[in-house]
């Protein structure tokens, strides 16, 4: 795979672990109100998290072996 996509899809991943990170979503709630209710954030998150990285995963393929095959 090319160094490019590599490092593009890496730093998706960064951005995507930010999602479950436990104390974005504890400083989150403690500033709305919402405390106690982690558990419940983290479920849906996940759930946003594995579309997300399915289609990042499959973007990242696409540009790889289909439309960029030569370019890198």
């Amino acid at each position: 795979m090319p160094t490019q996509l590599v490092v593009g899809a890496q730093a998706v991943g960064g951005a995507m672990g930010t999602l479950v990170a436990t104390d974005n979503i504890v400083a989150a709630l403690a500033t709305i109100g919402l405390v106690g209710e982690g558990r419940r954030i983290v479920r849906l998150n996940l759930i946003l998290l594995l579309y997300y990285a399915s289609f990042v995963g499959v973007l990242t393929m696409v540009f790889s072996f289909v439309l960029f095959t030569g370019v890198f």
